[in-house]
């Protein structure tokens, strides 16, 4: 259940719960989804870098061509694409794709020029580029492709052959086309083939799995992408150098240098004093000191990155049973003032939510969903007609059974979700519900999860650009062990819809079924969506222009590569 900071960060969740039995969590089954930091606008502190070398001190090579500096609390802790749950990202800079993300769920062509499918759904066939090379010089052809396709599989690449799960067979018919035929159909072919980098056959042809997951040299970071990995030290800084015959055209920027920050305001410090160019990780504190800076710009993008009130729907959980009750959840939503949360935890930079799917992923939306309006009156309207009535005066109702409407609510110990936990705690209180906060550290939060032992949990995810994985998040098998179903939903009519989605072709059919799912999720209240985020990041807008802000990350390729040095 938890958050990953970049939609793309799920993707590979999943796929480590499914190939490893993470416990239903994130990329790391379980990062907190604290909603944003704490809402004060304050000045940030200085503070220092784990290693903030002095300009004379850079890593060598930075002084060379046109240098943009990347501020981080982390450096990826490998060069191996076969291994690691995070930073897609960077891969994406090292590596190509057959398909491309341009803008959140917008697939364009990538290594691929065109594709065709079957009328049964079956076969695929894609026209190769021509022309196009490796980092170090080898060609990359469809029997390339092919190769690197079916060594994934072979080898079980765990970072992404999940998403070659359905690839019956893979063959290039010529040196430009390349034919995939399926044991089944899939309706989210092109997002599938956004996580499966080509990599070239004359770096991993010959190891077995075992050399596969041990190779860390830089050679593990050959592709066909924009940059080249040059240089890199875990937890001090790693360097990428443009690749002069990418296929796009030599990227403008030379060269871009990630360098580890001990916090996120020494970054944000480090950007103020000229040291660094991009604040990946931007503190919502720092927002209102960079806001109107003629020499800082604020990089708003849209994201995928929900926060919820998860409502414990397990038949088997330990929830009260009035929680149940379809009318005690719409009056709980009524009583949940989302407005407020987004001021407060996220200073404006987010949107009242309505369902799972976010408004960024576009006509995947559902945009028929009409909000529940924060409307205290209503709230106690619903109980009362529904006889959930105060009898003793204490403030808090009770069922007809004479059982309290208490319930247990919990979220990380963060400072922010403790606010939101008041906001919504204060507006329980005002409808006859009392559900005191209770923040807890991450471990035990994710503890509570196995066994559903709790009633309401504030949690949020950074969802993958296609709707699947948010459906499949709902689904009964999902509620097995190390899977990621955390609210306990299981609805035979749902999961029926899951599995006719994943199978249609036809995206505007495929559309109308998630429509229908969102629609379903939206009146049982499984979850109570509450916002959906804004991605915030800053940058030197008196050294670098021309960003493009659709992705949800300004270092994501189709975001990064317009950008130009200001001369």
């Amino acid at each position: 259940m938890i958050k990953p900071w970049l939609y793309a960060l799920l993707s590979l969740a999943l796929l480590a719960s499914l190939l490893l039995g993470a416990c239903g969590a994130s990329p790391e089954p379980a990062a907190t989804s604290a909603p944003g930091e704490p809402a004060q606008a304050t000045e940030p502190a200085a503070s220092p870098a784990a290693e903030e070398p002095a300009e004379e001190e850079a890593p060598a090579g930075a002084g060379e061509g046109v240098t943009l500096r990347v501020g981080t609390t982390y450096i990826w802790d490998t060069a191996n694409p076969a291994i690691g749950w995070y930073n897609y990202t960077l891969r994406y800079l090292l590596y190509d794709t057959l398909v491309e993300e341009a803008g959140i769920s917008n697939f364009v062509p990538g290594l691929a020029e065109t594709w065709e499918v079957s009328d049964d759904g079956l076969v695929w066939t894609f026209k190769i580029r021509e022309g196009i090379t490796f980092h170090d010089g080898t060609p990359c052809t469809a029997e390339d492709v092919a190769w690197s396709l079916n060594w994934t599989i072979e080898n079980e690449v765990e970072t992404f052959s999940f998403y070659l799960a359905s690839f019956q067979e893979v063959a290039a018919l010529d040196p430009t086309t390349l034919q995939v035929t399926l044991s089944e159909p899939v309706g989210n072919m092109e997002y599938l083939l956004m996580y499966v980098w080509i990599l070239p056959r004359s770096v991993w042809e010959g190891m077995g799995p075992d050399e596969i997951l041990e190779f860390e040299d830089l050679a593990a970071g050959t592709g066909t992408g924009p940059y080249k990995l040059v240089d890199w030290v875990e937890g001090e800084y790693l360097i990428l150098e443009a690749y002069p015959d990418y296929w796009q055209g030599a990227p403008k920027v030379e060269r871009v240098i990630w360098q580890e920050y001990a916090t996120e305001d020494a970054i944000v410090q480090a950007l103020l004093a000229g040291e660094v160019d991009v604040v990946y990780e931007l503190p919502r504190t720092a927002i209102a000191t960079l806001e109107g800076r003629e020499d800082v710009g604020l990089a708003v993008m849209p994201s995928t990155v929900i926060d919820e009130l998860i409502i414990n729907s397990h038949e088997d959980g330990t929830q009260p049973a009035s929680l149940n009750d379809p009318q005690v959840r719409l009056a709980i939503a009524h009583a949940i003032d989302k407005q407020q949360i987004v001021n407060v935890a996220f200073l404006g930079y987010a949107e009242p939510a309505t369902g799972v799917i976010p408004r960024s992923m576009g006509d995947w939306y559902n945009s028929d969903l009409a909000d529940v309006p924060y409307d205290l009156d209503e709230g106690n309207r619903i109980l009362d007609e529904a006889g959930f009535l105060d009898g003793d005066g204490d403030g808090v109702r009770e069922d007809a059974e004479g059982n309290p409407l208490e319930y247990r609510l919990y979220a990380e110990d963060d400072a922010t979700e403790t606010r939101i936990l008041e906001i919504i705690s204060d507006g329980l209180a005002q409808i006859g519900i009392s559900a005191p906060p209770t923040p807890m550290d991450e471990d035990s939060l994710i503890a509570l999860y196995p066994d559903f032992d709790f009633d309401m949990i504030l949690w949020g995810w950074g969802l993958d650009p296609d709707p699947d994985f948010a459906m499949l998040i709902f689904t009964c098998d999902q509620r097995e062990e190390g899977g990621w179903n955390d609210s306990g939903y299981c609805d035979e009519e749902f999961d029926q819809m899951y599995h006719q989605q994943a199978v249609t072709v036809d995206r505007e059919e495929r559309r109308q079924i998630i429509w229908e799912m969102q629609q379903k999720l939206f009146d049982e209240r499984p979850y109570i969506v509450l916002d959906y985020e804004q991605w915030v990041q800053a940058y030197r807008s008196d050294r670098f222009t021309g960003f493009g802000l659709e992705a949800g990350d300004i270092l994501w390729k189709s975001s990064f590569l317009p950008a130009t040095p200001v001369q």
